[in-house]
């Protein structure tokens, strides 16, 4: 049996310590006492805090490895880089892509999935390519499909764990799009769209109940003609069925936004991403020009990825526990409700919440022990030291 002893236990209310039983992969109990054996494997935390392992469900790579690539080793040391920065659950996402070209990455994550021995790569997310040229943002434009005329049926086909689909429901074939997700209990996600407030209440009664990277890549509170119309953003913050995405890495979004996302919507409605691309979880450069799977031409520059041409933000070089820290540490929210933001709520969006994201007797062993500054001291998945 695993015992994890003398820890501060980052609970989903409350952090008080605690020992932890893990057995064949679960937690088996949290006690307060507990008289060890010689069979026993003794984790001393010392009173670092022992939270349950991050969840990152929007990912585009990581450790200079792309979701996008069609060899399954890609994909799980992709997911590794990121686990060392105590992310212990992955869901890769796509890049807007040909039909073909989605259909061959399906298969290699999947493959990644059932070979992975350390990190948990949980399914898939396709971001697009159902999405609006307007809000195209660092997607390829000559990928925007439309689903009347590039159905994504087969790719439902060739895996049970496809868990989100990010679309612009504005775009022609979109709101049926949101009821074939719904049928297949795949989240769909509100994504670079240039939808009013009233088509987001429209694209709820057909499926949609996420919003991807709110504020980014969305209208909000715009313009026609002089009066002003309310747009993804403002439903996104005030409609209570849609959750919302956040790249927490303080360049996507400012402090500010965060306390106002995080005051609307509350630590059950917001969760944490990195949208990060393969760059993350690696060593990079300033005033580097890179180069993404997609083609487009990128520039880490200011601490932020962006476009080549610099019209726009490129995704993040974030991990989630960097995440993590900007919201314990900037905005001031409880520790306990950031890592919930990493963990639980992201868990319960994918439907994962009832064996992940808690430290709770019957879940997941899946754990980080960190420092007060986030600093990543231990990695456990599935009851395993990593």
């Amino acid at each position: 049996m695993l015992v994890i002893k003398n820890a501060n236990v980052v609970f989903t209310d409350k952090i008080r310590n605690a020992i932890v039983l893990c057995d064949n992969g679960k937690i088996k109990d949290i006690v307060e006492r507990y008289e060890e054996n010689s069979n026993d494997k003794v984790i001393d935390a010392n009173g670092l805090y022992l939270s349950p392992g991050f969840i990152d469900i929007h990912v585009h790579g990581g450790g200079n490895k792309s979701a996008m690539s069609t060899s399954y080793n890609d994909i799980i040391d992709m997911a590794e880089a990121h686990l060392k920065h105590g992310t212990t659950s992955i869901v890769p996402t796509t890049l807007a892509s040909p039909i073909n070209q989605l259909r061959d990455v399906t298969l290699s994550i999947k493959e990644a999935s059932e070979k992975s021995a350390n990190a948990n790569i949980l399914g898939l997310h396709y971001e697009g390519p159902y999405i609006s040229l307007k809000y195209k943002g660092a997607q390829s434009p000559e990928n925007i499909l439309n689903p009347t005329k590039n159905p994504p049926d087969e790719l439902f086909e060739l895996w049970d764990k496809i868990l989100i689909m990010g679309a612009a429901p504005e775009e022609e074939g979109c709101l049926e799009l949101g009821d074939k997700l719904r049928k297949r209990n795949i989240v769909a996600s509100i994504a670079h769209s240039a939808a009013s407030y009233e088509k987001v209440e429209e694209a709820v009664k057909h499926g949609y109940s996420d919003v991807t990277h709110i504020y980014n890549a969305c209208t909000s509170c715009f313009k026609e003609g002089i009066f002003r119309v309310a747009g993804v953003v403002e439903a996104g913050l005030t409609i209570d069925e849609i959750t919302t995405q956040v790249i927490g890495d303080l360049r996507h979004l400012p402090k500010g936004l965060l306390k106002l996302i995080y005051k609307t919507k509350g630590v059950e409605k917001m969760y944490l991403i990195t949208d990060g691309l393969e760059f993350s979880a690696s060593n990079i450069k300033e005033n580097t020009v890179y180069m993404q799977e997609n083609g487009m031409g990128v520039i880490f520059e200011d601490g932020a990825m962006k476009l080549a041409d610099r019209s726009a933000l490129a995704g993040s070089v974030a991990t989630l526990k960097d995440c993590v820290k900007n919201m314990y540490k900037e905005v001031k929210i409880p520790l306990y409700e950031a890592v919930r933001m990493a963990s639980l709520t992201p868990a319960e969006v994918i439907g994962y919440g009832n064996k992940k994201g808690k430290i709770e007797k019957g879940y997941d062993a899946d754990f980080v022990l960190f420092d007060d500054d986030i600093n990543i001291k231990t990695v456990i998945t599935n009851g395993n030291l990593i």
